[in-house]
This record gives C-alpha cells, structure tokens and sequence, in this order.
C-alpha cells in the first residue's frame, strides 16, 4: 500500500483505532513525514483583536519573544525532514518576523510538501510585507484572520486593522492566484453575537473581488481561550441565526465548490472535540508546536535532540506497537481535544 494513502487511512475518523495506530507506526519506522509543524517565530501582534488574549494587557505582557537565527537551524534540524506540513503562524502575527521567507525557503528545501501561513494580513496589504515573496519562496497557502465583511465589524473586532487594508490584500491575492491558481486562500471566521449577521445574505461574499473565491472558509464558534476584551460567549444568537448565517455561507460554499468546515447547529454547544485514547496518543506524537519558548514536548532539547533521537528515548516505535494491540487504551475515556469540533460540508 502506497504509505501517504496508508497516512490517510489512518487518519480516518471511522477507521478502527488499532488500524489507525499501526498506520502510525509504519510512518515512523520507516521514518516518513506525518508530523505537523506549527510555528510562531514572534510572540508578537500588530492588532489587539478583542477575542483574543492580545487585547488582554496581563496576556499579553506575558507574551514576547522572537526566534534566533540559531534556533530556526536547529528546529530546521530537528522537524523539518519529518514534516509534512509546516504553518506558521498560530496564537501570534508571523509577518513581524523579519525573516518570514527564510523559514518558508527552509521549509521548502528541506521538502516539506504544504507550508501554510495565518495572518491578519493588514502588514502585507501596506506593503511592508511582500506575499509575492512568500510565494516564491515556496509559500503554498494564506490563512486569513477575518472575523467581519463589513467595516464597522471588522475594525470593531479587529481593534487597529483597516477594512480598506482588507480589500487591498484581496486584490493583491487575486493577482497571485493568476500566476499561481494552485496557491490557496483559507479563511478563519471566528462567529460571534455582533459579526454573524455579517454572514447573513450576501455579506461574507461582496467583499470578493469578482474571479477570487476562498477555497476553504473555516467557521469558528467563539469560545474562551484565556483573557480578552471580548466576553459574551453565549452561543444561543449562534443557534438562532444559524440557518440565515453559518448554513447559509456553507450551502453557497457547497454550490462554488469550496470546502467549508463549520459546526452542526448542535456542535454550537460543544465546540469541543472528544477523543478517545488512540486520537489522544497520535495528536500527542504528530502535533509540534514550536516557538521561541516552547519546542514540541517540556522534555525536547532542540540542542541536543532530534525527532529520531527524542522518539527513540521514548521507545516511542514501541508504545505505538504495543498501543496498537491494547483494548485498554482504545476503550479509555474520553477527554477534551483542543480541537474545535467540526463538520465538513
């Protein structure tokens, strides 16, 4: 079996957990790439969106930092060749970081096959960052950070961004997307009680300049993730404008051919996702945040470790074996992912 088809097949929600954990362990004895990267290079934001822990003064004190060219090579050393994904971007802004290009150009020379990026947008739409730049490099995908389509919205949520900014980076992406059709746009709404109306009708769409459409729209119900300006997390506004708003924007999805992934009206309660001991164990290995503070586990020193080294001290090879064949951590409890819960329509 070809091993990125066994690679999804193990990722499958319905494929069984011993399957799933025995895909795994393929991968990593034969030392192919399954791991995602997720990296802030600067603990750092331009705005001071109110849900999000930046417009918290205390949170965001706390939050600072910029990696060093040094530890950029030795995370390089460490991940990249087991990567198939690296995003860049997280809970902070990556265009501060001076050198944005370097990483993605790192990232593509040492093969890693999709690297991402998620931002505001608002430094590349004032010219101080150049997308064409990033793309060249090798960048594949932009996420953009856009919880309004209209400008009392938007720059209400997104406290020191300019709506006019906005559309300046739609028009500079639509004239990437002409060199490059294969380059992709993501966009992160996170809802709430004031923009979901901005999903009602047409809103989400008549910003778009006409031949560019997302290839996939992510809806996200708000939720409490630390401190914030933001503190109304009531999700029954959600519910009762659902149909006009969230199932609204992902049936003219379905209709352009775009992946929209979005809660079920149920899912509004539980934006959460359960998991079960096997989807616990395979997020814990596969899911590598790295940032000027934090390097994938408390335990990695990315001086001294590798992937290899540092999985090899934890008989990781192993437990993923042994794992494969328990019933107990199949039927363990159920716990909270970080994960929101999703549906894709």
């Amino acid at each position: 079996m070809n091993i990125y088809k066994l690679l999804k097949m193990a990722a499958g929600e319905k494929t069984p957990g011993f399957v799933k954990l025995l895909g795994l362990w393929t991968m990593h004895s034969c030392r192919r790439r399954y791991i995602g990267v997720f990296l802030d290079p600067v603990l750092a934001c331009n705005l001071r969106c109110r849900m999000c822990f930046f417009s918290d003064d205390t949170m965001r004190a706390g939050m600072t930092g910029t990696i060093s060219e040094e530890r950029l090579a030795l995370i390089e050393h460490a991940f990249f060749h087991r990567a198939l994904k690296l995003q860049i971007g997280c809970g902070a802004e990556p265009t501060l970081y001076p050198r944005l290009a370097e990483i993605i150009a790192r990232g593509k020379n040492a093969g890693v096959p999709y690297i991402s990026l998620i931002t505001n947008g608002q430094l590349i739409a004032s010219g101080k960052v150049s997308l064409p730049d990033l793309v060249k490099a090798g960048l594949n995908e932009i996420t953009l950070s856009m919880h309004g389509t209209r400008q009392e919205t938007y720059e209400h949520l997104m406290t020191g961004a300019k709506f006019s900014n906005l559309l300046t980076l739609l028009n500079i992406i639509q004239g990437i997307k002409k060199e490059h059709p294969k380059f992709r746009v993501r966009v992160n709404f996170t809802v709430n009680s004031l923009n979901v109306h901005d999903l009602e009708g047409s809103g989400f769409w008549d910003i778009w300049p006409e031949g560019l459409q997302p290839d996939i729209v992510q809806l996200r119900p708000v939720q409490k993730l630390g401190e914030s300006a933001w503190t109304d997390f009531d999700p029954r506004p959600l519910k009762e404008h659902y149909d006009a708003s969230i199932s609204s924007v992902a049936a003219e999805c379905r209709h352009k051919g775009i992946t929209c992934i979005a809660p079920s009206k149920h899912q509004i309660d539980e934006v959460a996702t359960p998991q079960d001991g096997v989807s616990a164990m395979i997020e814990d290995i596969t899911y590598c945040y790295v940032s000027p503070r934090e390097c994938y586990k408390p335990d990695f020193n990315p001086a001294t470790d590798t992937f290899e080294i540092y999985h090899r001290r934890h008989r990781t090879a192993h437990r993923l074996f042994r794992a494969a064949f328990s019933r107990k951590l199949r039927d363990r409890g159920r716990h909270i992912s970080k994960k929101l819960n999703y549906t894709v329509k």
